[in-house]
């Protein structure tokens, strides 16, 4: 509606073209509703029970590990840690307590990094602990470092992102009520694995874990605590399978020199050309090490195994040349230069021979690194061809000594890569069940408004079926009032206070001389049957003194009638004009008088 696109469709090819209105949508969806200590009450059962059950039964030797899972900017998290400072406080105990807080909204984790907040918290945290854990500068409150350094802040998606693993504590709140069941489903069973046997789930106030009753034991039921049977099974709690797309890396079909001509290069041309200068047996490697090209009799050093199909160099290659092409190439791509080994010896088909090994780095134009490495296995080297780059006789010693030494590098690399690669995804593990429970709130919430509305819907269909039948009653009344009027020989005439006429009866309306096109208009320019009378004047007496007149009065046709003039009072006793109604004498029974002389 915003953007006055006309379907979903269109609203889809809107967002293709304008980056800026995915970040807005982005904003409207993330609902960031979060603040110290929400539900007070519920906090305080948590610190009492679940929290004082966790440090107790904790060890020394293992830090206590809780993930907030849609953290927001941060508030629920801060409060959960300052319950753990107060009960080790109140136990005298020390304990290593990691809180690891999580969501999808990176703007919103960069914010509860910092740990800065408004003069608004006044009205959530009390004052002892406001004094405490917080520093005031300026108009903002800074939280305490003691506090910060419990709490790991990172981006994680909880429905993609890898979870969190031997938590003791998992707090989302108001996440899954913006959540299908579906995806609720998922969240548990997510939950149920990352959980501790005997860890805590602390959900939101409309939120519950009652379907999964097996898994989740309920602690304290109004304040939605469970604590987790890590034992127990329930066919319908399954982790979500996560399907991270295999990102490839393409390599640019067109690579122009700088400063020359710009001339199409494709990987092949590059790596045929250069090897235009090599005849001899050559295979083009790419970083994984499979062959992307042969050139000349490669059969000779290299044949493929029955089985599945695979070009890795290592499963094709003649095992008397495997560690000298390994070390060569562990070399080539180390030191960015050429590596030859000569005098190898090599038992082929046709016979032993010796041959030199020669490992290229395959440049681009600009003297650019592709990536890719050609290695050349030639029987016989002139000497006028002195090889560029690193020359050495294959000592099978001295090549295995090095290559243990390559490996023994590269492992300690991969062990430190490795260390770093599970912190990170400890990390990013416990970060991605924290995006959940914001959705999960907002769901619920939905379905609550959803009731409600059908609710006051079906008030409303009752309140509209009793207003039809009091339409229906008030025009059976009408249509009775109006045959009632015109049945009888009494004329009415309703006029308001400036006597204009509202309405007027038939019998009436003869008398006045007046058509239904005259309603609206005033009594004063209308002429009526009766010349002695001055019903105009009589009627404005009656509007200014509220004193009804009743007299007999006579027509032109000498016809006696009885007229009445009164005020038109209201339910609420106010006056709102005047019923001037007249009675043919001898419809009342008296007799009809003798015209004077007059």
């Amino acid at each position: 509606m915003v953007n006055h696109c006309a379907s979903l469709d269109e609203y889809a090819r809107h967002l293709d073209r304008d980056p800026e209105e995915v970040n807005t949508l982005v904003k409207e969806i993330l609902i960031g509703v979060t603040n110290f200590f929400r539900d007070p009450a519920f906090f305080e059962k948590l610190k009492n029970g679940a929290i004082y059950h966790i440090v107790q039964n904790a060890s020394e030797s293992e830090p206590i590990r809780v993930w907030s899972a849609g953290c927001s900017t941060g508030e629920e998290a801060y409060s959960i840690a300052i319950l753990f400072h107060e009960i080790l406080e109140e136990m005298n105990v020390k304990r290593d307590i990691k809180i690891f807080a999580t969501d999808i909204d990176i703007k919103a984790i960069e914010q509860a990094g910092r740990g800065v907040f408004s003069e608004n918290i006044v009205d959530d945290v009390t004052p002892e602990r406001l004094a405490k854990y917080f520093t005031k500068r300026g108009d903002q409150y800074h939280i305490s470092k003691e506090i910060r350094r419990m709490i790991i802040f990172a981006p994680h998606n909880m429905l993609s992102d890898p979870p969190f693993g031997k938590l003791d504590l998992i707090s989302c709140r108001n996440v899954m009520i913006y959540f299908q069941p579906i995806l609720q489903r998922g969240l548990f069973a997510i939950f149920h694995s990352a959980l501790k046997n005997g860890g805590y789930l602390f959900l939101g106030k409309s939120e519950t874990a009652n379907e999964y009753s097996n898994v989740f034991q309920t602690a304290y039921g109004a304040e939605k605590i469970y604590i987790h049977n890590g034992a127990a099974k329930q066919a319908n709690l399954t982790p979500p399978t996560f399907h991270i797309p295999n990102i490839q890396t393409s390599i640019p079909k067109t690579m122009a020199s700088p400063g020359t001509d710009s001339e199409d290069y494709t990987m092949e041309t590059v790596y045929t050309r250069f090897l235009e200068s090599y005849m001899p047996a050559s295979v083009i490697l790419n970083e994984q090490n499979e062959v992307i090209h042969f050139f000349g009799s490669c059969l000779d050093y290299m044949s493929i195994a029955p089985g599945k199909a695979s070009f890795n160099l290592f499963g094709i290659l003649n095992k008397d040349v495997s560690l000298a092409a390994s070390t060569a190439l562990s070399r080539c791509r180390a030191e960015h230069t050429s590596v030859t080994y000569t005098d190898i010896a090599v038992d082929m088909v046709s016979g032993p021979k010796t041959i030199d090994l020669s490992v290229h780095p395959v440049p681009v134009p600009g003297k650019k690194e592709s990536g890719l490495i050609a290695m050349i296995f030639q029987e016989k080297r002139a000497a006028a061809e002195a090889a560029e780059g690193i020359t050495e006789k294959y000592d099978i010693n001295t090549t295995a000594a090095r290559r243990i030494t390559d490996l023994e590098q590269e492992l300690q690399e991969s062990q430190n890569d490795l260390r770093k690669t599970i912190a990170e995804l400890e990390t990013v593990n416990e970060e991605l069940q924290a995006a959940n429970e914001e959705l999960l709130t907002a769901n619920e919430e939905l379905q609550s408004s959803n009731e409600e509305l059908q609710s006051v819907n079906e008030e409303l269909y009752t309140v509209n079926t009793e207003y039809q039948q009091k339409v229906e009653e008030l025009t059976t009344m009408t249509n009775d009032l109006s045959n009632f009027l015109s049945s009888t020989m009494i004329g009415i005439l309703f006029v308001d206070g400036k006597l204009n006429i509202r309405k007027f009866t038939e019998y009436i309306g003869r008398e006045f001389q007046l058509m239904d096109h005259d309603i609206g208009r005033s009594i004063q320019i209308f002429a009526h049957s009766f010349p002695y009378e001055k019903i105009v004047e009589d009627a404005q007496n009656v509007l200014k003194n509220l004193t009804p007149i009743d007299r007999e009065v006579v027509a032109t046709n000498g016809q006696y009638y009885t007229m009445r003039i009164a005020p038109y009072r209201t339910t609420e006793n106010s006056i709102k004009g005047l019923v001037i109604t007249i009675i043919d004498s001898l419809a009342t029974g008296r007799p009809k008088r003798e015209k004077s002389g007059e």
